[in-house]
C-alpha cells in the first residue's frame, strides 16, 4: 500500500509533459481566428450570430489556458527552442493580445449600446406615464408636466445575446 501511495504522490508532483510549441502556435492561431470573427460581428452589430462562435471560442480558450499553464510550469520547450521559433511565438502572442484588446473594446461598445437602448425605452415609458394627466388635489387639471411618481419602471429584458 505504501508503494502505491508513493507512486501516486510522485505522479501528482511530476511536472506536466513538455508542450509542443507548434501545437501552442496552432492553438493561438485558432483563438486569433475566433476572436477576429467575433470582433467583426460585434463591429457590424450582428449580435445574434455571435452565439455560433461561443463553443469554438470556449474550446480554443480552454486549450490555450491548458498549454499556457503547462508552459509556465515547465518553460524548457520555450527556453530550448531555436530563436526563429521563439520569435514566431512572440509575434503570435502580440497579435493575440491585439485581438483580445480589440475584442474587449467591441464587447464593451456593444454592452454600452444596449444599455443606452434600455435607457431610451425606460425614459420613454416614464415620459408616457407622466403625460397621462389627471386632476390634482385642488381640483385643477394636470397636463402631465410633473415628474412621474415613480423613478423606476419595470421592464422585462432578455439579456441573451
Amino acid at each position: 500500500m505504501n508503494s502505491a501511495f508513493a507512486a501516486m504522490t510522485l505522479a501528482q508532483e511530476a511536472p506536466p509533459p513538455p508542450v509542443n510549441l507548434s501545437r501552442f502556435v496552432e492553438v493561438i492561431d485558432r483563438l486569433i481566428d475566433v476572436l477576429s470573427r467575433e470582433t467583426q460581428l460585434l463591429e457590424q452589430r450582428l449580435l445574434k450570430e455571435i452565439g455560433t462562435l461561443q463553443t469554438e471560442k470556449t474550446m480554443a480558450s480552454s486549450d490555450y489556458v491548458k498549454l499556457q499553464t503547462a508552459l509556465q510550469q515547465n518553460p524548457a520547450p520555450v527556453n530550448q527552442a531555436p530563436e526563429e521559433q521563439r520569435s514566431l511565438l512572440r509575434e503570435k502572442m502580440n497579435v493575440l493580445q491585439d485581438w483580445v484588446s480589440r475584442n474587449m473594446l467591441a464587447l464593451a461598445s456593444a454592452v454600452e449600446a444596449g444599455e443606452r437602448v434600455f435607457k431610451v425605452i425606460k425614459d420613454a415609458v416614464q415620459s408616457k406615464r407622466a403625460e397621462t394627466g389627471g386632476y390634482t388635489a385642488t381640483g385643477a387639471f394636470s397636463y402631465g408636466v410633473s415628474a412621474p411618481k415613480h423613478d423606476k419602471v419595470s421592464i422585462a429584458v432578455n439579456r441573451e445575446i
